[in-house]
This record gives structure tokens, sequence and C-alpha cells, in this order.
């Protein structure tokens, strides 16, 4: 391939990204959503080739292969079934506060001890623990403003992302006095 057809694909590609981020910025909770649905394509995409990898191997591997087959139908699952991606978006916010609160007490306790090294450090510490646990019950207590949140960081991501494409490939050649 020639640099114009990267730079063309990469351009595309990027502007896509920078559409998809804004759509996911205009509907947050959407975005968060859609973890089921994501989730559902990487297991049976993982089931199926591990599968294969399994079953192309001159010494089969049966264990790999049974694992393969749970993860496609555990896919399947989540792509044909309303309910399980639900539950599946319901634990993954759970999961959100879960980090929030664990990470926060472990900030308390760090900045507990940091306080007798530096007491601005530990103060400062605790406060960043005090935070993420008040974020992580948060989290618990209201979780369609969690769906939310992480919505619009994964948003964000997205449309970051596209843009760093899109700037890449205007810059693309340039380095090379074109």
């Amino acid at each position: 391939m020639n640099k114009n057809t990267i730079k063309t694909i990469t351009l595309v590609t990027g502007i896509i990204t920078v559409l998809l981020g804004i759509y996911a910025v205009v509907t947050p909770l959407r975005t968060f959503l859609a973890i089921g649905w994501i989730l559902g394509i990487l297991f049976l995409m993982n089931g199926v080739e591990l599968v294969i990898a399994a079953l192309s191997k001159e010494k089969k591997e049966v264990g790999t292969c049974i694992i393969g087959v749970i993860e496609g139908i555990v896919g399947l699952m989540l792509l044909f079934s309303g309910v399980q991606r639900f539950l599946t978006d319901v634990a993954a916010t759970y999961l959100v506060g879960g980090s929030l609160l664990i990470y926060g007490i472990f900030q308390i306790v760090k900045g507990v001890k940091k306080c007798q090294e530096s007491k601005s450090k530990g103060i400062l510490g605790i406060i960043c623990g005090a935070l993420g646990v008040l974020a992580g019950i948060l989290a618990f207590t209201h979780p369609i403003i969690t769906m939310i949140s992480v919505g619009y960081m994964i948003a964000f991501s997205i449309l970051m992302q596209g843009i760093n494409m899109t700037v890449l490939a205007i810059n693309l050649g340039k380095e090379d006095g074109e």
C-alpha cells in the first residue's frame, strides 16, 4: 500500500470514529448499555477461535475446545437474550462501584501510613480515598448515574481516539517533506 492509500484509510477511519464518539457523547446511557453486546461478540469470537485452534492442532486439545464451546454459548446468550445483556450491564455498573469503593479504602489506608512520612501527602491520600469511597457508595445507590458517567468516559475515549487518528492522517507524510 502506498502512503496516500494509508493516509486516506486512516483519515476516513478517524472521521468515522469521531462521528461515533459524538454519537456516544449524545447518548451516554446507550453507549454504556452496549457493553453487553460487545462482550457477547467478544465471547462468541473468542470461543470460535479457541475451538478452531484446539481442533487444528495435530494433538487435539479437548479442554480448550470445551472452553471455546462454553465461551461461544455465553456469547450467543448475551447476543440473543436481552435479560442476560441487562444483567451483564447491571453487573458492570456494580463492578465500577465496587472498584471505586475498594480503591478508596486502599487510598485511605495508604494515606494513614503516609502521614508518618509527610502530613500533607498523607492527608491528600486520605481525602482522595474518602472521595473514592463516596463515589463507590454513589455508584451503588444511583446505578443510572454510574451508567451515564461511564458512558461519557467511553464516549470521550472514542472521540479522542477519532481525533488522534484524524490528526495522524493529516500529518502522515509531512515528516518526509511531502
